[in-house]
Formats: structure tokens, sequence, C-alpha cells
């Protein structure tokens, strides 16, 4: 069933208001159901909430963050705040399914113009709430522990830290988004641990961290402040307390990723005992001059206790460096990582960095 949202839109109300009233409407509605924002761009005061059997259709419009707001875009409904901590370890989360996030027309969503600020206890100075020291609020869409998600296209500007960020997800599609990122920390795509069975392709742009990063990190057991991070980022991997192979990220297919800027344009990452493995990462190229350590890298060194092999069966095919200082670079041992059909067209950069051969065939 449709809900359009600006149906629901009367003298008086906030963009923020209307959007609520629609999707509470829309959730007395058990299956499919479909909410549209068209007809205008909708600017918004704080996260809108999603919920099971939920499509979200941006249609011809902007979603847009009002000054100052210090919040998700998207997030799930299932994740209760803590009211006495609301920007840290969420009380519970809860699961949700069958989730999709659609965009037609040049549709596009995008963060404030002006960010909150707040103090900085371990830093000690006032500064922008932005980037991964502050934690889970400052990713563009947040969802965790949900199966079945699409996110397709969108076009995704002014981000405050990551542009999308899922924890404890499976059997996911995200495909066919553009990103401008210049921020701190401006990831494009994050899977956190507990991801699984996941597609990503066909994303564009520049960011000014990892396009694409598949970060296995322990967290949990973690006080905040820790270090210089404030708050967690992977809201159900901060309180999660099940088997740490259910921690582990797999089964994860990344294609189709030309994109500039910073650090490298797909990452694997395992630590804390956590593996990431069965990833297959194809046709990956830089297309616009920027500083990436590297197109593709496989690594650890955060965090604690990384095994040998801890990344391993993965695929890496198709890798085309223009600008970065290694095509493929893997900074640890691992096991069975197949290299291939990989270019290096920076004159000043090489084609591979192995810190240990053993483990990876290289096929000319």
């Amino acid at each position: 069933m449709d809900f359009h949202v600006f149906e629901f839109l009367q003298e008086g109300m906030t963009d923020s208001e209307c959007i609520k009233e629609c999707i509470e409407t829309a959730n007395q509605h058990n299956k499919n159901k479909r909410v549209i924002f068209n007809r205008k761009d909708w600017l918004i005061d704080e996260a809108i909430l999603v919920s099971s059997d939920m499509e979200i259709v941006i249609d011809g419009c902007t979603i847009k963050q009002n000054d100052y707001v210090f919040d998700n875009i998207f997030r799930g409904v299932n994740l209760k705040v803590n009211d006495d901590d609301p920007y840290g370890k969420p009380e519970y989360v809860t699961s949700l399914k069958n989730i999709t996030i659609k965009g037609y027309n040049n549709a596009i969503i995008a963060g404030c113009d002006r960010s909150k600020t707040g103090y900085h206890p371990v830093l000690n100075k006032e500064m922008e709430m932005v980037g991964d020291n502050w934690g889970w609020r400052t990713i563009l869409i947040c969802i965790s522990n949900c199966e079945n998600i699409e996110i397709t296209g969108l076009n995704i500007y002014q981000t405050k830290c990551w542009a999308i960020s899922l924890d404890f997800c499976s059997y996911c599609s995200i495909h066919d988004i553009h990103i401008e990122s210049d921020v701190k920390n401006g990831d494009g795509i994050d899977l956190r641990i507990g991801c699984h069975h996941v597609r990503i392709w066909n994303i564009t742009g520049s960011t000014s961290d990892d396009t694409v990063a598949c970060t296995a990190l322990f967290h949990s057991r973690r006080e905040y402040p820790h270090k210089n991070y404030l708050y967690p980022l992977a809201p159900m991997g901060a309180i999660f307390n099940g088997s740490k192979s259910d921690m582990d990220i797999h089964d994860v297919l990344i294609s189709d990723i030309r994109t500039g800027g910073l650090c490298h344009g797909v990452i694997c990452l395992a630590a804390d005992g956590l593996q990431v493995y069965n990833i297959d990462i194809k046709n990956i190229e830089d297309v616009k001059e920027g500083r990436r350590t590297a197109t593709v890298m496989l690594y650890t060194g955060y965090g604690e206790n990384y095994s040998d092999n801890d990344l391993h069966d993965i695929r890496i095919s198709g890798i085309h460096s223009r600008f970065s200082k290694y095509a493929v670079s893997i900074n640890t041992k691992v096991n069975n990582v197949t290299v291939s059909d990989t270019v290096q067209e920076n004159k000043e950069g090489n084609l591979y960095e192995f810190a240990n051969p053993e483990g990876i065939t290289v096929i000319e």
C-alpha cells in the first residue's frame, strides 16, 4: 500500500512531523507498505525510522538535514536509544527484515550545511561533531540487525562521517549509488561486524576515506570514551554478547567501484580474532586523482589478537590503479587469496605490496 508523505502535510507542521505521521500511519499495515517522498524537498530535524516490510521511495526530490541536526537521515526503528546516553550504546536492538530505500529521478540525501558542535573531552576542545570519533549518529543511513535490505538509486552529499553503514545485516544489495564526501573519516559504504551475504556494486563519486569497507572489529566490551572515540559506531555491535563467529564478515561481492579520493577504494580489515572470508572484489578503479594508499587493501592493525589467516578465501580481480601508491596491498598473512588482472598506471606507484606472499596467488 502506498503512503505519500506530501498528503500528510498540514499548515504549521514541520517536515519531520509530517514524515512521522505518515510512517506511523503506514506502520498500521503489517505488510508491503511504501512511503513515497515527492513533490517537494524535505528538511528534517531527526532521523526517519524505517520498519520491517517497508519501502522508502525518494522520487525526484531531496531529503536534507536542517542546520545543526546531529542524527542519521535513516535508521531502523528497532534501535532503542538510551535516553540517558542518546549518542552511546543503545538499550537494545531488535530484528528487522525487508527494508528498501530506493531513489528515482536524481534523488538526493544530504547532511546539514552547518554541523552541530560539541566539546570533545579527550581532545579538550570544542569542535564540529563530525567524523568517526562522534559515533553512529554521524552516519546518514545506519541500519542494524536486519535481513533483506536493498539501497539503490541515491546521490549522497554532505556526509558527516560514513554515508551508509550496516552491522549484523544479511542478504543485502547496495547498488547504483553516487557519493560525494569531503568530511573527516568520510567512508562511503561500511559493512561492520556480523554482515554476510551482501552485494555492493556500481558505486561512483569521491570519498574522503575508504569507498567500501568490510571491517570486523569487536567493540562490545569497550567503554567510552575509548581513545578519541566518544561513542560506538556499530550500534548492535556495541551491545552484542553472542558467539564470536557470528561477528565475522563473509560471503560478500563488491564490484564496479569507480571512485576517487583518499585511503582505499576497497578495504577488508580483520582484528580482535574476527574473520573476513569468502569475499569477491572485482572491477575496482581509481577515476579521480587523490592520495590513496591502495586501490584494494587487505589489512589488520587495529584491535588485538589478530591471527594469521583471519583474512582468507578472497578473490581480487580487475583492479585498475591510476593514482594509488599500490594497486593491491596486503599487510598481513592471509590464506587462499588470488589476485588477477591488475593494472598500475601511477608511474610513482607499484603494482603490489605484500607483507607475506605465502597464501597469495597472483595470476598474470
